[in-house]
Formats: structure tokens, sequence, C-alpha cells
């Protein structure tokens, strides 16, 4: 469990970190990359987890979008915390 204590103590290698992302890029890319629009166009059950039904091809891309959008979220709350501008308005 993630606790104030661990996050002061912790210590990230940096480099590991680096090629342990660029491996899962690799691997994600060329998963991509064997995809069909058959396989796309498949449905999938997401109930389970509050998504309902959608296709893979939306999935995929709710997934990519609402990470970017995520993101954009969290680097402007910290720049806010920092005393610059977070989102543009």
């Amino acid at each position: 469990m993630t606790t104030a204590e661990w996050a002061r103590r912790v210590r990230i290698d940096l480099p590991a970190t680096r090629r342990y992302a660029q491996a899962v890029h690799a691997a994600t890319d060329a998963y991509l990359a064997t995809l069909i629009d058959e396989d796309l166009a498949k449905d999938l059950d997401l109930t389970g987890f509050g998504l309902g039904q959608m296709t893979v091809a939306a999935f995929l891309s709710q997934m990519v979008f609402g990470h970017i959008d995520n993101m954009c979220g969290e680097i402007s709350v910290l720049k806010g915390l920092q005393g610059a501008k977070g989102y543009p308005i």
C-alpha cells in the first residue's frame, strides 16, 4: 500500500524505469499492429466495470484519449501548485 512514509523513502531507478517504459511501448505497438478490422469491430461487455458494451476500437480510443485527458489535468494541477497557470482559459 502506498503511504506518505513509503513515498518519502522510495528511490526510483530512472534508467531502469525508462527501459521498462520503452519495452511496454514497443510491445503495445507490436500488438496494435496485429489488429485487423474484424478484431477492432468485436464487441466487449464491460458492464462489470461500469462501461457498458463497446467495440474493441471504441475501448482503445476511450483509453487513449481518456488517459491524455487525465494527464492534462494532472499537469495543470502540478503547474497550479507551483504558481504557474494550469489550464489555459
